[in-house]
């Protein structure tokens, strides 16, 4: 570990040691990580990226934490933080440019203040462009794959492109190559008009605070939808709404998220996910399945 600091430092890349991953994530839960470190920049992130590599020491690359439960035990060797990777560029024909940190509401507001249209979807949506192509995330009828055209990735050491198609984006999921790490991408919108570009995302955002725990600590959707049902509908339809473990339980607003009442365990998180899990199969037959990165600790 001292002589991935020393590297560090001669890089002259941030990094704290024995950091709380509660303080990272929305959900507010998880142990310590041995060293996060947070690149500023893509090209900095690769080569820390091969720094760690040249070291044989075991990483994780997160983005916001939005999507994802630690687990109590921690994560064991470096994190690798996106969350100064915030640059975000406006070239012509409706390309954007953003990279892996930049959150994908700050896409959403240069663009519509560009008078681009088509990233709409992503209001109120919490994750970095990374996490939202590793995910495909979506919300509002639309998702990351009907606007990215192209994907930079970190592989064995090199930064290579991948096209949209290269990518075969499935709901909630792209096929991203083993051990590559995001770096950059690039969308294509359209030209549009500003003040309706405003009114929807108003929208959005009105339904999204009517309908979802906005105000208290969570990790965004739990489960991904069943072809059958909404994950949400079926939650309730089990009885699941405000179910609580300690200081974790399901929404009252909406069955489909575990808010943190305060002091919760990623234990009680991952008590509440597995519950849920057996009762639907149980009762209904359906295998559901967790849109939530789970680390650090053995999935439920």
């Amino acid at each position: 570990m001292i002589r991935i600091e020393k590297g560090l430092e001669k890089i002259g890349c941030e990094y704290k040691s024995l950091f709380s991953m509660s303080r990272y994530t929305s959900m507010r839960v998880g142990g310590l990580a041995d060293l996060v470190v947070y690149p500023r920049s893509h090209l900095e992130l690769m080569i820390v990226l091969n720094l760690l590599t040249s070291f044989n020491f075991p990483w994780t690359v997160l983005g916001g934490g939005s999507n994802t439960i630690i687990g109590d035990s921690g994560i064991k060797g470096v994190v690798v933080s996106t969350k100064k990777m915030r640059e975000i560029k406006i070239l012509g024909s409706g390309k954007v440019v953003a990279e892996a940190g930049a959150v994908l509401g700050s896409v959403l507001n240069k663009s519509i203040r560009a008078e681009l249209s088509g990233f709409e979807f992503a209001a109120g949506i919490p994750g970095t462009v990374g996490g939202g192509v590793f995910m495909n995330a979506g919300a509002n009828d639309g998702e990351i794959k009907d606007v990215v055209e192209k994907v930079w990735i970190w592989l064995n050491g090199k930064e290579i492109m991948l096209s949209r198609d290269e990518l075969k984006f499935e709901y909630r999921k792209s096929y991203l190559p083993e051990g590559s790490v995001v770096t950059r991408a690039m969308f294509g919108l359209t030209r549009g008009n500003r003040k309706e570009s405003e009114r929807r995302v108003k929208d959005y955002l009105d339904k999204r605070s009517e309908t979802q725990p906005i105000t208290i600590s969570n990790s965004g959707s739990i489960f991904k939808n069943p072809p059958e049902i909404p994950a949400g509908m079926l939650l309730e339809q089990l009885g699941f709404k405000g179910y609580q473990i300690g200081r974790a339980r399901f929404s009252e607003v909406h069955a489909n998220f575990i808010v943190n009442s305060g002091g919760a365990s990623a234990s009680d998180v991952l008590k509440l996910i597995d519950a849920a899990k057996k009762e639907a199969f149980l009762r209904t037959g359906m295998l559901l399945e967790t849109e939530v990165e789970i680390i650090g600790q053995e999935k439920s």
